[in-house]
């Protein structure tokens, strides 16, 4: 398990950032580093709860998972890509109602 992975684990995220953006600089080829930036990002978000930083975390979150989306080659794999995409937006939309 990397440095930054532990760190989440003990919801250092603050912390973890940098390690994580540079863990993931250089492109796999297959969007995995994508994918951990936007899973690291939902996931602080979810950490925040209802307050305005949270919506900042997931529109980072979904920036990564769109980009995922957008690099499908097939509709059903773009298909299976959005859930991801979409679900983060709801979470935005939740925020917003909250308001």
């Amino acid at each position: 398990m990397s440095e930054w992975a532990r760190l989440i684990v003990s919801d250092k995220f603050d912390e973890a950032e940098p390690l994580m953006l540079a863990d993931t600089e250089k492109p796999d080829g297959y969007g995995g580093e994508t994918v951990k930036r936007a899973e690291f990002y939902e996931a602080w978000g979810d950490t925040l709860g209802k307050v305005p930083d949270a919506e900042g975390k997931y529109r980072e979150s979904h920036r990564y998972w769109a980009l995922y989306a957008s690099w499908a080659t097939s509709g059903g794999e773009g298909t299976a890509r959005m859930v991801d995409v979409h679900r983060v937006l709801r979470k935005i939309d939740e925020l917003k109602r909250q308001d």
